[in-house]
């Protein structure tokens, strides 16, 4: 495992600069949106971290994905994998090695856009409000989070099954937002069957769930379904997937 490699390999490419550079201003933008307005806007004048967290995690659910698929199969879809493997025999330890690359990169991110998420709402409330609300600090934090913990699973683990940027990209990105509208068309019918279909397949609530300590053991579900069982898939192709 080499992950040090797999990170400078990623971030000297012209793509990911250009990806960074757009996330970080995305980031900032949307955390001086959430922090520095709300006093202007909301009837207490007051900031509120849990708003500004949640306005913050709408950039970072689609960043993520970007990220963790690049990194996973980036390679796979430029065609560079075969030199990979000459130069690192052990299609397993390079596979890690890439797991723990966009772990660190999203971690990073997540780090970031959080700090930026306090800052912004603390100067948002003393300078245009009449304060800073971080009652909620604790549980907006760790939904907020568990979310975007989901996400990064997701992401992986279809990356890792589809070995292709764009087609994983489509996954990781599409998917969640055909499960974020059928909940609602499920909320409109009432039908309890579509609901349960809908919600064994809501991996980013069921994550919040788990997160809030609400959770059953269905909720376990979403992330065997569309977590594991791909990852499990894509181990066994990343291992036996011919290259040339």
């Amino acid at each position: 495992m080499r992950p040090a490699l797999d990170l400078r390999a990623h971030l000297d490419t012209r793509g990911t600069a250009i990806l960074l550079t757009i996330s970080l201003i995305a980031i900032v933008a949307f955390a001086a949106l959430g922090g520095l307005l709300q006093p202007l806007i909301t009837p207490d004048e007051t900031s509120v971290f849990e708003i500004t967290a949640f306005i913050l995690a709408l950039p970072l659910s689609l960043i993520i994905p970007i990220v963790a698929v690049m990194i996973i199969a980036g390679e796979w879809s430029d065609g560079s994998i075969q030199n990979t493997f000459l130069q690192r025999p052990g299609r397993t330890g390079v596979l890690i090695s890439k797991v723990i690359t966009a772990v660190v990169v999203v971690a990073v991110l997540v780090a970031l856009s959080f700090a930026l998420a306090a800052l912004a709402t603390w100067v948002g409330g003393e300078l245009f409000g009449e304060g800073a609300n971080f009652d909620s600090f604790d549980s907006a934090l760790a939904s907020q989070l568990a979310m975007l913990a989901a996400t990064l699973l997701f992401s992986l683990a279809v990356g890792l099954a589809l070995q292709s940027t764009v087609l994983g990209l489509l996954a990781a990105i599409g998917f969640p937002f055909v499960i974020g509208t059928a909940s609602g068309i499920a909320a409109i019918t009432g039908s309890e069957t579509f609901t349960d279909v809908v919600r064994a397949l809501d991996l980013q609530t069921a994550a919040m769930v788990l997160a809030d300590g609400q959770a059953t053991a269905f909720e376990l579900l979403p992330l065997a379904v569309l977590v594991l069982l791909p990852a499990a898939y894509g181990v066994w192709r990343w291992n036996r997937r011919e290259v040339g």
